[in-house]
Formats: structure tokens, sequence, C-alpha cells
């Protein structure tokens, strides 16, 4: 096993969300006096009760901060005011469409002006049904409980409470990418509020380079997104099967069946999504191994899709559980609770080497013992996550002039890994976050030893002190370019704090 570095005791602190100056906070304050004006019903100051709305997150450390405003904008027109208003005044600000970052200050800022876009909620579904515009305060169960009684599906989040906006912008996972490839590969026309207050179309036809940038280069560089028109497609219920194993008796089993659906099983039958947890039950003293195979297609009644064959016969079962229902059922049923503290990290390697797995394992393990004994009785649950990113994905990614991932079909099959944890205490958040910080590292260099490290990371897993644009290969100087050619003067990365920059 692997050892970490150093021990828990001497944790680096917690990364602090940046102060803003004084000449910073006085902009601020103008801001909030303006837009109060302007704009009287959509200005929240702190402990009233729309600031109270507003300031609820995913996760509690992003709550923990406090804007001097929240502005809940309710059109395009009225974001572009607000955006001229701020950029003008030089104020920084931060944007929240779901909330679901886990790092304090991903949609959030401290003492500065949170545009909160959860009053742009509209879905509308086009006559020819081969569109829907999504405004990018909706969540993916706003989405799905309006499409699924229609028979139609957008590649879309999984969990029910994750946004759409954040979610499209950095990629965006989901039940039907291996037919269709994720999220940001399927908005065919992006609505968007320039630093300028401008509002802009970006399509394959119109403004090119533009809706590739934000395929996949978070919009904190580009703009405000004020609607998505997402492709739809004919789509009924789903089929799911969970099994749970004593992660003790099962690791050896499960590890290469897993390398070999993520390395051929899954690009065979596209109809087919599958990830995989390792975790520790704290209360049954016990290390658990979960695998989540979904399918589009239902099969027949107490059947199992055959490209998941022979998992339920690996030792050590604890779990069963299957079904089939719609979008919106499976994805309530993976949601997560909100409130609790979190913070997860992410890189990817290749598939195929089934011992780097197995010391990634026992790394993760050696992880959570030390985290537990900083913890003692405090809640603690640990999260190693396994995604596949298969060659039917890659494929995929190319359509419509291709995103801005960098990721091709001869970079794959790829494994994208992922640490994360869930706590309640705050004291605990130094030890967590930079501990976790750490096994990352670790894993990526035992990665570039075997010469399996990838290095792509995923935008919506991403740790806040992780480089994520750069991981883009040459796509990350061709990024530069083109937000310098949209915020001349930038803008944007003087005063849209929080989220990934381009630097």
């Amino acid at each position: 096993m692997r050892m970490l570095a150093s021990t828990l005791a001497l944790a680096l602190p917690v990364w602090p969300t940046a102060c803003l100056n004084e000449d910073e906070r006085t902009a601020v304050q103008e801001a909030c006096r303006e837009l109060a004006k302007t704009l009287p019903e959509n200005v929240h100051l702190p402990n009233s009760p729309g600031y109270n709305l507003s300031n609820t997150y995913w996760s509690a450390r992003q709550s923990a901060l406090h804007p001097q405003c929240f502005v809940t904008p309710r059109s395009t027109q009225n974001v572009s005011h607000v955006m001229k208003t701020l950029t003008s005044l030089k104020a920084p600000f931060s944007v929240k469409g779901a909330g679901h970052t886990a790092f304090p200050g991903g949609s959030n800022i401290q003492d500065g002006v949170t545009i909160d876009l959860a009053h742009l909620d509209q879905i509308a579904v086009s006559p020819d049904r081969k569109t829907v515009a999504v405004g990018p305060g909706n969540r993916w169960i706003n989405v799905s409980s309006a499409l699924d009684p229609l028979g139609l599906a957008v590649v879309g989040g999984r969990a029910a409470s994750v946004g759409v906006s954040g979610l499209t912008l950095g990629g965006g996972q989901s039940y039907f990418s291996g037919l269709h490839g994720w999220a940001c590969d399927n908005v065919r026309n992006f609505q968007l509020v320039l630093s300028s207050g401008r509002v802009v179309d970006a399509n394959a036809s119109s403004n090119a380079d533009l809706y590739r940038a934000l395929r996949g280069g978070g919009g904190s560089n580009y703009g405000i997104v004020t609607r998505f028109d997402l492709a739809s497609f004919e789509q009924g219920d789903l089929w799911t099967r969970s099994l749970v194993f004593d992660g003790g008796e099962a690791n050896r089993t499960i590890l290469p069946m897993m390398t070999g659906l993520a390395a051929e099983g899954l690009a065979a039958d596209p109809g087919a999504h599958a990830y995989f947890v390792q975790t520790y039950d704290s209360a049954e003293r016990r290390w658990l191994f979960l695998t989540s195979f979904f399918h589009a297609t239902p099969p027949a009644a107490n059947a199992t899709p055959a490209v998941f064959d022979g998992f339920e016969s690996v030792p050590g079962l604890v779990l069963d559980n299957a079904l089939v229902g719609s979008v919106s059922t499976i994805s309530r049923l993976i949601d997560e609770p909100v409130g609790q503290r979190a913070t997860w990290w992410d890189t990817t390697v290749a598939v195929g080497s089934v011992p780097l797995f197995e010391e990634i394992g026992e790394m993760y393990k050696d992880w959570v013992v030390r985290v537990m004994e900083a913890a003692q009785t405090r809640q603690f649950t640990p999260y190693l996550v396994y995604q596949p990113i298969t060659d039917n994905i890659l494929e995929k990614m190319q359509q419509n002039g291709g995103n801005s991932l960098g990721l091709y079909p001869q970079d794959g099959p790829l494994m994208m890994v992922q640490v994360s944890a869930r706590w309640a205490d705050a004291e605990l958040d130094a030890v967590i976050e930079s501990s976790a910080s750490e096994l990352l590292c670790e894993i990526e260099r035992v990665a570039k030893e075997k010469k399996l490290l990838r290095g792509y990371v995923y935008i919506n897993y991403a740790g806040r002190s992780q480089e994520v644009l750069r991981t883009y290969g040459n796509n990350y100087p061709w990024l530069q370019t083109i937000a310098k050619k949209w915020d001349p003067d930038g803008l944007l990365q003087r005063f849209w704090r929080g989220y990934f920059q381009l630097g």
C-alpha cells in the first residue's frame, strides 16, 4: 500500500476565498444600490427572505459565503442590464445556476454580487419536437418532469438537483452519452450575454468559434448563457440495476470486469451506461463496492442487458435492486441531499490496467483510514468513483464541429477517477480538502509512472486548485484567443470570480 506523503496532523489549510479590496467593496455597494433602483424586486439584501432563499446551495461550504446582495434577473434583458452595470462599475460578481459546485466560491462570492438565475426557468419544446429551449435556472429534474409525459428526453444530468447550466457548459455526462455524446455536444444554440451586455446567439452557423468554446470551456470566460436550445429525442422508460458488494471480497473480481466493460462492452452497446463507486460504511464498518448500470432500452421483465452479464455472480453481493422507470424517477433515486459539506477532485487515466486500479483502491483506503482517525466520531462519507469515457462517446464528441475538451477517439478508452467526500463539521474542512488534493496528486503520480496518466480534468468534478482548462491540450491557447475576441478588455477574467478562469 502506498502511503500519503504527509500525515493529516500536518494537513495544509483550505485555500481561502479571496477577499475583496476596499475599492472593490465600494464598487459592489454602488452596484447593489444602482440595481436596487432599476430592478427593485430582484435585488435582495442580507437577512431578507429573497437573500436567504438564494443563499441555499447544495454544498454548505458555498452557503457560508455572503455577498452584499443577490440579484435575480427575470429575463435576458435583465441579465444584460445587470452585466453592463457590474462591468462598468468594476464590481466583482459570481453567477449561480443551481449552485451544485462543491467548493466555496464556485458560484457564490463573499462581499460581492451574486447573480442567481433561478427565475430564468423556461422550458419550451419546439413544434417539431426536435429541440427544447431551456433556461439556465433549471435543474435537470425540471426538464425531465416536463419531457417524460411527452415521451422525450435530452442529454442531461443524471441526478435530479444538478443544474442545467453548469453541467452543460462543463461537458455533461448522461445516461444517453453512449448514443449521443455529452450534454455539450447536443446544444444546438446558446443565447449568451457578453461582458458588454450585448446578446448574441452561438451555433454551428453563427459565431461558430464561440459555440465550440462554450461546449466544455465553461461560461465564466465568455458570458452568461440565458438559454440553451437542446436536441431532443424520443425516449421512454430507462432500466437500471444497482449491485452492492462487500468491498473486501469483490474488488479483485470486479476490477477486471469493470475494465473490460469500459474497454469494449459499453462501446459495443451504446444504449448502456455505467459507473462504479467504492465507499466505506462506517455504521457497518465495512468497505463497499457499488456498480450502477443503466440502459436506454429496458430488457424483458426480470432480465438484464447482456452487456452487464456476470456481475451478479461476483462474490460478496449484499444488495441487488433493479427498476424500470422514467428519467425523473431514476434521477431522483440517485440524487444527493442538500446542505452537507463536500469536496471532489478528478483526473483521467487510460483503461486497461487492472493493477493501476488496484493500487488506486489501496491508496484510497489508506486516505479514508487517516481521515477517519482525524474525524473520530464525526460524520465522514468518502467515495472513489470510476466513470468510463468510451470510444463511442469520444466519437460522438466530434459532432457539430467538436467541443473544446481536447478529447479525441485516438485518446480512448478512458477512465475518469474521482475522489469525493461529504461531511458535516466545518472543523474537518482543512483536513479533508488538503488530504483529498494530496491523494489525487498521488494517483496522478502513480499513473504517470506507469505511463497511463491522460490528465484530462472534468471541470464539473474538479477541485478548486486544479488547473482544469490547461488539461484541454492545444485547445487551451485557442480558448484564450476566443475569450480575448469576445471579451477584449478581459472584464470577465477580472470581475467574474470563483469558477475556473483561463488566466
